[in-house]
């Protein structure tokens, strides 16, 4: 496989997993391109995994990764692994996998999930852990090693670097588009702190948000 469309697809794939990712759970972008992206994500992974012996090692740690902490969990998503694991079974005769790199990556994406929740959750102190799990560095790291022992060539460390960066760059283009909608307000008197949340598109100026206080 020529190695620029291995990268060009690795970070088209972590851009629409992303792109996806905030329909759902965000509220951002648009469900039918969201609905497009999945097909097309499921297919080009089906298509790399199935030519590709190291990215079918790969492809298989990080959808049982996620299918293990629970990600799977719209249909769109659904129908992307479906067609991920399809092709290769009929495209290619057999696929060969490498179950020790497949585990050790599997481990590394449970990590991710588990320190990313924990970070979200504000349960994390480290202000170093806190940012290894925000950015998911625990399948960066455990491939780096893979690559370091020999069994996976530099090329697709890199390539797994191109999905998380297309991963990240989509999802922070969400939280502009959140932060662009919505005004933070810190109100504070004597008994308490107030933070109102004010919709600048249906307000017209005027306070429409819940408060709490803390």
């Amino acid at each position: 496989m020529e190695y620029w469309f291995l990268l060009a697809s690795f970070a088209f794939i972590g851009a629409g997993i992303k792109y996806i990712d905030c329909v759902y759970d965000e509220g951002v972008f648009d469900k039918r391109v969201a609905g497009v992206l999945g097909l097309i994500c499921g297919l080009l992974g089906g298509y790399v995994m199935a030519t590709d012996a190291a990215s079918s090692s790969i492809g298989i740690a990080v959808i049982v990764g996620v299918a293990v902490t629970r990600k799977i969990d719209t249909s769109v998503f659904m129908v992307a692994t479906v067609v991920a694991f399809a092709i290769p079974i009929f495209l290619a005769n057999s696929v060969v996998l490498n179950w020790l790199p497949i585990a050790a990556l599997i481990f590394g994406g449970v990590m991710d999930e588990i320190g990313n929740n924990q970070s979200d959750l504000g349960l994390i102190n480290s202000k170093f852990w806190r940012t290894f799990f925000h950015f998911r560095f625990s399948m960066q790291a455990v491939m780096l090693l893979l690559v370091a022992f020999g069994v996976f060539a530099p090329i697709y460390f890199l390539a797994f670097l191109m999905f998380d960066l297309f991963y990240h760059l989509v999802g922070g283009y969400a939280n502009r588009i959140i932060r662009s909608m919505y005004e933070f307000v810190v109100i504070e008197n004597p008994d308490e702190i107030i933070v109102s949340q004010v919709n600048k598109e249906e307000s017209n100026g005027m306070f429409n948000g819940g408060s709490n206080g803390l």
